[in-house]
């Protein structure tokens, strides 16, 4: 299962936030291509640094910008393989269906579809494995999270359980443990009010489900850290949008949830007895004066179109001594694999520049407390979606922003070594 810092969907970046963020605290005061499944260029070089490992070159790549094949995929919220059922599952939030693929990147078929119907979604925000017969997808316009069989046939849908008082949000699904409980998230109330010079995120409180999706028992809750420092004492009040969220390992049915605040991943049984948190080697990315005028760009634009000319220079006046954080969190996505061990990347605040197959993008495997990173190269702009012992699935845009689903082998020193295949004994 994912954990994004800046959300799916409509992802929205860090930057576009922030813009909606500060103009609000401020009022209240196609080409012809067909679809391919090939091999890139095992000659292509977009490793840089000696010490990361290199992924191989794809060994399936679906995608194009026919308009209306099964791999024009537009906002991809999730992938999900099962090696025993042979399926490869993509989730498109574009048009809410669910495309499923051979392992070989063969087309299926294609079900689900944007409506109230019972085989038809609202809104498609995530997919996860279930007891591996079946995808579990999360419908957030819905609010609830239904399950899809491989072999077809009725989707169940479970409806989202109440937590108990009156002082939670909504809960989301984020994912599913192997016995077949549901976790969800809420976020908790954080009363704390900012102090000078310092923001704080909101908590998460993580519930499970019953076996058979029902019931809710809180099993763990983040604490309030705080994310950002500030120069000064001026400073614009609000929540800076990374926060804990939760995600699981589905393997041995542990739950973690990490915190974009802090390099670590704090681990929690089903039961909610903690373990050693996982400890990342994550730096935090300095805010440049490059990053600030990137941020007051687009709010000095929007700002000029909407408000009213005596608001605009009030406004104009409190971005001039608006300060910064000093730094971004140093966590950007974390993943938690198939095979137990959880991949995370730097937060990057240029994510325009991360287009394309050209430059590298690099994602750090744990396999647990106390183990050391061992990092990995894969193509620039690849956002991993699942792994696992052998292989990462994830996805890349072109130039053109189409989207290309990536099956890419792990080179051997980043496999899990107990599932590493032994080599074969020369002459």
């Amino acid at each position: 299962m994912r954990l994004k810092a800046t959300g799916a969907g409509a992802r929205l970046r860090y930057w576009t936030t922030f813009a909606a963020a500060l103009v609000a605290a401020a009022c209240l005061e196609g080409d012809g291509r067909t679809d391919t499944i090939d091999s890139a260029d095992p000659g292509a070089a977009f490793g840089a640094d000696p010490a990361h490992l290199r992924a191989g070159p794809p060994r399936v790549r679906l995608g194009s910008a026919s308009g209306d094949g099964p791999t024009d995929f537009h906002d991809i919220a999730g992938v999900v393989v099962d090696r025993p059922a042979g399926a490869l599952v993509v989730a498109n939030r574009g048009d809410a269906t669910l495309r499923t693929f051979t392992l070989d990147g063969t087309w299926r078929g294609t079900r689900g579809g944007a409506g109230g119907g019972p085989r038809e979604l609202g809104e498609l925000t995530a997919l996860f494995g279930y007891r591996g017969d079946s995808v579990l997808v999360y419908d957030e316009a819905r609010g609830g999270a239904s399950v899809w069989p491989y072999a077809g046939g009725d989707v169940r849908r479970v409806g989202v359980p109440i937590p108990p008082g009156d002082t939670l949000q909504s809960p989301r699904l984020r994912g599913a443990m192997d016995d077949g409980r549901l976790v969800w998230a809420v976020p908790g109330p954080d009363r704390t009010v900012d102090e000078m010079g310092e923001s704080h995120p909101l908590q998460v409180v993580i519930f499970l489900s019953s076996a058979e999706g029902t019931g809710f028992d809180p099993v763990a809750e983040t604490t309030g850290t705080r994310v950002f420092r500030y120069p000064g004492d001026s400073y614009i009040s609000g929540r800076i949008p990374f926060s804990p969220q939760p995600f699981v390992l589905p393997r041995d049915s542990i739950l973690l949830f990490g915190s974009t605040a802090r390099s670590r991943a704090e681990r929690v049984t089903g039961s909610g007895t903690p373990l050693a948190p996982i400890e990342f080697s994550m730096p935090s990315v300095p805010v440049t004066a490059e990053d600030r005028e990137m941020a007051l760009v687009p709010i000095r634009s929007e700002m000029n179109r909407l408000l009213p000319t005596q608001l605009r220079t009030r406004i104009a006046a409190t971005l001039d001594v608006w300060a910064f954080p000093d730094s971004f969190p140093p966590l950007g996505n974390v993943i938690a694999g198939a095979d137990g061990r959880v991949w995370v990347t730097g937060y990057r605040p240029r994510a325009d520049t991360a287009r394309g197959e050209d430059e590298a993008s690099v994602w750090s495997v744990y396999a647990g407390p106390g183990s050391p990173a061992v990092n990995v190269e894969f193509p620039g702009g690849f956002e991993l979606l699942w792994a696992d012992e052998t292989e990462a699935v994830g996805v890349v845009r072109d130039d053109l922003d189409v989207e290309h689903v990536l099956v890419v082998p792990l080179p051997t020193g980043a496999r899990t070594p107990a599932r590493t295949p032994a080599r074969t004994p020369g002459p």
